[in-house]
């Protein structure tokens, strides 16, 4: 088995002859030098795994990992809402299609993805096709983000970090402090963030009548601003004791203020005004989490080992929204106040047992039972304004999700060139919800996950094979999605409208195929190419129907979808492809995402906005010890995505290149430019909306700016 890290065995030999009444001199041989191969989880793991370090994460000098997971093969980081951290997809897919794991574990109820820097995490891994110890709810596949644990050598560095975006700078410093001794080594990374924005869009909605005519036109203005101030501390520890065993202790604590003023005009040119022409909402929400693990690992006598882990957290979150609305004539007619505190407490315990190898086998058995519990006071006072009545809603609700989850795998090594992974895993999922204005909610589900994974190394390459993954996997609903409490909208009509759950939801399953063949050569010149497939039944649609004069969006279980894609990524150095070239690095990858929903008529009928186009290309210069530079140039697709029979969501593309360059003064010390959306184009969005009584048509535009980073990196 290769070893996981470099390793140079250096083996001086002297021969003394045997003693005799004179021994001739003695010969003194060459060191002998054996270089030992780098274990490579793309090229060794049975199961398809790709893995990028913290240096591939650090080049750019984001302040946020979210800016750097933009890069990685397949993944595309879509905008949220003003201020606020985007979606991670894969395959063009998020919003639950793709896994997002913290150290191998679901992200807790309420973890705020945002508050991760490059700085906290040691390595990020891609896993397009699942495998038993993890959870199954990957359709898309999973991003396994592991933080910093441990240390390797002794060292104290200082990152300061100074960025400006539109006029809003983001100050941020982090000090991580690492010391290993024998049988004992710890960390611990502290970052204090500042971050402002200024978000501007603009919007035009039509609406024609069946005859084509126009009926409405309406242009707003939104600006929103606001800060992002956090303070993060991640510690880790990690003890060896005298019998071998390990014991692992990590945590993670964060305490951050978000605050958000929105400012939306509305011109109504022809047709019937907005109730609402001018809306201010003013938000602020403070947020306490902490997390913490134990892992305990025993190698067992008579070989393998058996791992258990215990991790508990909770978050506290206090909101304040303030919202006031007035009508063509600048008169207030609405005032809202709503105030909430939101409780999150979890718990997670996973186990494995790895038994002795025998033979061509290694076999592990795990389980892992989790229990979220979320409780939220929410009271919403809609204050007498303008001869209208006042009135006071009670929100409150609490939920609790439960777990438990069963596994086996094994490893199989058929032969020197091909090897299987064999697992299953079932999972039982309990949801209970209870509140005000509905009634209990009570929701259970089982899933049973067979995979299959395998790798067959072509001969007479060494350096060139195939894997194919058969696989079953599944997305839940989301708690949100359950709740049958409406959420209200101001201005409601056909294309904002309340949103409410539907208890009634199941799983989406998927059963699949991924095949892939792959390179990596002895130069440095990797190259991967595939494709994937999946079947997926129950997919969840949304219907937005009037009821009781005002427009809701609910979501239903309907039909199957099938979804597919061919995907490809590639790294080489120059020199292996142009003698005597510079000390270049270059890098590119692309992927091409279908799919169809049966139940929604065509064109267009993809799942949840898949993105059709992804891909990313870059080169790193290493000009001389003491200078580097680069670029990335990344983008993706904006097609029209039919969500229902009626209703059409638009995306335009997006485009985005990064570039950097920095200056080493010693081994110590670096300083590193980089200016994040040079082109800076501007993003689009909307909707169309079109039946039997016309069109109505929503198009935003959003500016764009360049983000421009200044950072200093000291080891002390």
């Amino acid at each position: 088995m290769p070893a996981r890290c470099p390793a140079l065995l250096v083996l001086p030999a002297l021969l003394a002859a045997p003693a005799a009444a004179q021994s001739p001199p003695a010969t003194e041989l060459d060191t002998v030098q054996v270089q030992v191969e780098r274990y490579d989880a793309r090229r060794d793991d049975g199961a398809t795994r790709i893995v990028f370090d913290a240096g591939a994460l650090r080049q750019y000098g984001d302040t946020a990992l979210l800016d750097a997971l933009k890069r990685l093969p397949g993944v595309s980081v879509v905008a949220g809402a003003p201020g606020r951290p985007g979606g991670v997809t894969l395959r063009g897919l998020g919003n639950g299609y793709t896994q997002i794991l913290i150290n191998g574990q679901k992200a807790p109820l309420g973890f705020d993805l945002d508050s991760l820097t490059p700085e906290m995490v040691e390595k990020v891994e891609i896993l397009r096709a699942p495998t038993a110890d993890l959870r199954g709810e990957a359709i898309a596949g999973t991003l396994n983000i592991v933080l910093v644990s441990g240390a390797e050598r002794d060292s104290d560095t200082v990152t300061a970090n100074w960025s400006v975006n539109n006029g809003r700078s983001t100050p941020s410093v982090s000090w991580q402090r690492s010391r290993r001794s024998e049988g004992r080594s710890h960390t611990i990374t502290t970052t204090a963030t500042r971050r402002a924005f200024l978000v501007e869009e603009a919007s035009t909605e039509t609406v024609n009548d069946a005859t084509g005519q126009p009926t409405a036109l309406r242009q707003s203005a939104l600006r929103a601003s606001g800060t992002r101030e956090a303070l993060v501390v991640t510690p880790s520890l990690e003890l060896t004791f005298d019998n071998a065993d390990t014991l692992a202790l990590q945590a993670y604590i964060d305490a951050s203020r978000f605050q958000r003023h929105i400012d939306i005009d509305w011109d109504t040119q022809l047709g019937e005004p907005l109730l609402h022409t001018q809306y201010q909402q003013q938000t602020t929400i403070d947020l306490i989490q902490a997390n913490g693990s134990a892992e305990w690992t025993h190698a067992l006598d008579t070989g393998g080992s058996f791992s258990s882990k215990l991790a508990l957290g909770g978050n506290h979150e206090r909101y304040r929204y303030r919202e006031q609305g007035q009508d063509t004539q600048g008169q207030q007619n609405l005032d809202d106040h709503t105030d909430a505190r939101l409780n999150v407490r979890n718990a997670n315990s996973t186990g494995k047992w790895a038994l002795p190898s025998r033979g061509r086998h290694t076999l592990q058995l795990g389980w892992e039972a989790s229990l979220d519990h979320r409780d939220e006071e929410r009271l919403q006072q809609l204050r007498p304004i303008s001869g209208l009545p006042g009135s006071i809603s009670d929100l409150s609700f609490d939920a609790e999700v439960g777990r438990l989850a069963v596994y086996a795998q094994d490893d199989i090594e058929l032969s020197p060139r091909w090897s299987l992974y064999l697992g299953t895993r079932w999972e039982h999922i309990s949801t209970r919800s209870s509140g005000s204005g509905f009634d209990p909610v009570r929701q259970t589900d089982s899933v049973l996950s067979p995979i299959l994974q395998s790798r067959w190394k072509l001969p007479g390459t060494g350096d060139r094979q195939l894997r194919l993954a058969l696989t079953r996997t599944y997305k839940s609903p989301t708690l949100g999605s359950l709740i049958p409490r409406p959420y209200t909208s101001t201005n409601n009509r056909p294309l904002n409208p309340d949103e409410q759950g539907n208890p009634a939801l199941k799983p989406e399953l998927a059963t699949g195929v991924d095949l892939a063949y792959e390179a990596q050569r002895k130069n440095g010149v990797q190259w991967s190419i595939g494709g994937y497939a999946r079947r997926i039944r129950d997919v969840v649609l949304t219907d937005t129907t009037l009821r009781n004069g005002r427009w809701v969006a609910t979501p239903r279980n309907g039909g199957s979808a099938r979804s597919w894609g061919v995907e490809m990524d590639a790294k080489a150095p120059l020199h292996a492809l142009i003698a005597n070239a510079p000390d270049i690095t270059l890098r590119a990858n692309a992927t091409y995402n279908a799919s169809r929903v049966d139940e929604v008529p065509g064109p267009d009928n993809r799942l949840d906005g898949q993105l059709r186009f992804t891909g990313s290309v870059g080169a790193d210069y290493r000009i001389d010890p003491r200078w580097n530079t680069g670029a990335s140039y990344t983008w993706r697709s904006g097609d029209p995505t039919r969500v229902s029979t009626w209703q059409t969501d638009l995306e335009g593309w997006n485009r985005e290149l990064d570039v950097y360059v920095v200056r080493a003064f010693g081994p110590r010390n670096k300083l590193r430019l980089s200016v994040g959306n040079l082109l800076h184009p501007d993003t689009r969005s909307g909707q169309r909306l079109q039946d039997e009584n016309g069109t109505q048509v929503l198009q935003r535009e959003r500016r764009i700016t360049p983000t421009w980073r200044l950072q200093w990196e000291l080891a002390l």
